[in-house]
């Protein structure tokens, strides 16, 4: 080839467009981020990878938007922000998929290798600053590992236990010009999926056998191990009835015939079974530590995770089974598996689940204030999505008690249908986040977003976030003009309050200065219309809901009596 010729060719890609190459090999349906000079090859890759940008207003929305998504769908969620301040706002959503064993992948812009340790502007050590909480992290010195590395994160985010990854990149590396290399490095196209060992198999079956009153709980690693189906069709064919708690609400749907619903409701039951198969769920403070109220010294405790070193802890396994849930599950199916206990158990359980559910509106009919009561303004948004779309749609929730209520009355008819504030760091602020990445993840189904006053403002600007990228979520302030459960809380033990306070804000006059519809309320009955015309706004719509500040939902009065958090 002349001179002249090679002059002519176009130059090899950038770093960033590397990268964005891998994205779209992965098949990355959105990159979140927010835009920043560390960044901008990466993001101008993704336009000609084809790779959908999906701008918010804040970092920490960044990350938890891309933790939504993967949520949402069961797949890693993608976020890049840039160096220093840009970095240290994303900790919070890193933090919090860290916490949940939430596969994401954040790839971090950071301060040219020439200009690290010469005071250049955003430059810190953001790798250490990760180091507690990543499942893995790496730093691509030079464009040839970015490939690899792109790679590598997503391997790393889903294999195992999922975790939260960092894929670390400096200006310079994303801006040099290399050609993509072919090498000889790869990782498997799906996760690894161990099956159980046939000694421990043997042990969860006997045991299981022998009970009378078995229960299967279904918590987050069911989730990413896609095992709803498999459990299901055990829980059918056993006879043996399930609930599901956080990331697995609606792995196996409520109507299920053998599904109790949500653990809120069915605690009562696991609390009076005498076998507990517990499966991708630690005991954790969402378990109560494995103790009372919800499990006892009499229970016989089987647990199923795919990292043998997690199991146990705060309780101790009887019978502790490593490996993949839904591997596990189909191994105890095709074992011909068979409760002795039939169908007798599951109508007790449900009888069970039906006096909570009662005790919980009993709160609410009770209530004879002026304002709306938040638990009934809850139960009438779930039933509004409930008679409108059925399990076609997404409901997110997010708040203390708020939260609470949601968790009591929303339904969840299949995988990633209902998303809520429930890893063990409890982080608010994740509702709006939530709904927008359901939203680009299914398009074309409803989201509705119920949050707290206090939570939403945490991420009230991502209303602008809705309106720009034509993400038209239905969101529902509860709006008591305070930090609810920390006011209740303060009031309890110290008899007066202390910055917990907010100002009766219009978040609905917020989001029509951001471009969306909006509308506030007072009175329950106002809420049906309210909600029927933001469903046809066509757009973004928030309704803030004026709701009495003085309650609080027995649960979570109990929960701060007893000390859980």
């Amino acid at each position: 080839m002349t001179a002249a010729a090679a002059e002519s060719l176009p130059p090899p890609p950038h770093g960033g467009r590397l990268v964005a190459e891998r994205l779209r090999a992965h098949s990355v349906e959105a990159l979140f981020t927010l835009g920043g000079g560390h960044i901008v090859e990466l993001l101008d890759g993704c336009v000609d990878a084809n790779v959908r940008v999906i701008g918010l207003r804040h970092e920490c929305a960044v990350t938890m938007a891309a933790e939504g998504f993967a949520l949402a769908t069961g797949r890693a969620g993608v976020a890049a922000v840039t160096a220093g301040p840009g970095f240290t706002n994303a900790l919070t959503g890193f933090a919090d998929a860290a916490v949940g064993n939430v596969p994401l992948i954040l790839i971090g812009g950071r301060t040219a290798l020439k200009r690290r340790g010469r005071g250049a502007v955003q430059d810190i050590d953001q790798e250490g600053m990760l180091a507690p909480v990543a499942k893995w992290r790496a730093v691509a010195f030079n464009p040839q590992t970015l490939q690899r590395l792109t790679d590598e994160a997503f391997h790393q985010a889903a294999s195992g236990r999922p975790g939260a990854v960092y894929l670390e990149v400096p200006h310079d590396v994303f801006m040099a010009r290399q050609e993509p290399a072919p090498g000889h490095w790869g990782f498997p196209a799906s996760p690894t999926r161990p099956a159980a060992s046939p000694a421990e198999l043997e042990r969860a079956l006997e045991a299981l056998k022998a009970a009378s009153r078995p229960v299967v709980l279904a918590g987050s690693g069911s989730f990413w191990s896609g095992a709803g189906e498999e459990i299901a069709a055990l829980c059918a064919a056993a006879e043996i009835p399930v609930t599901t708690t956080s990331a697995a609400r609606g792995l196996v749907a409520d109507s299920h015939p053998w599904c109790l619903g949500s653990l809120v409701h069915a605690g009562t039951a696991v609390a009076s079974a005498d076998c507990v198969l517990v499966l991708g769920s630690a005991f954790n403070g969402n378990l109560v530590y494995g103790g009372p109220p919800l499990f006892n010294d009499e229970q016989l405790l089987i647990q199923v995770d795919i990292a043998g070193d997690q199991v146990g802890g705060n309780r101790r396994a009887d019978i502790a089974v490593q490996g993949d849930v839904r591997e596990v599950v189909a191994q105890m199916r095709q074992s011909g598996l068979r409760s002795r206990s039939g169908r007798a158990w599951l109508e007790q359980g449900r009888e069970l689940v039906e006096i909570s559910r009662q005790m919980w509106d009993q709160q609410i009919d009770d209530y004879r204030g002026a304002l709306v009561h938040p638990g009934a303004l809850v139960r009438e948004v779930a039933a509004f999505a409930r008679e409108a779309w059925g399990g076609a749609s997404t409901l997110v929730a997010d708040g203390g008690d708020t939260l609470t209520w949601a968790l009591a009355y929303a339904d969840a008819e299949g995988p990633g249908r209902l998303l809520s504030t429930t890893t063990a760091l409890g982080t608010l602020g994740v509702g709006l986040p939530f709904a927008l990445a359901a939203k680009v993840a299914r398009p074309d189904e409803p989201v509705v977003l119920i949050t707290g006053d206090g939570a939403f403002g945490l991420s009230a600007m991502e209303m602008d976030t809705a309106a720009r990228h034509h993400l038209p979520v239905i969101v529902v302030v509860a709006n008591n003009c305070g930090w609810g459960d920390v006011r209740h809380h303060q009031r309890e033990m110290y008899h007066r309050e202390v910055a917990s306070a907010l100002a009766d804000t219009r978040y609905d006059r917020l989001a029509e200065a951001l471009g969306c519809h909006g509308e506030r309320i007072e009175q329950l009955s106002d809420l049906r219309p309210a909600l029927e015309r933001a469903a046809s706004s066509g757009g973004p719509a928030l309704i803030d809901v004026r709701t009495d500040p003085d309650v609080l939902s027995a649960l979570l009065r109990a929960m701060m009596m007893v000390g859980i958090m």
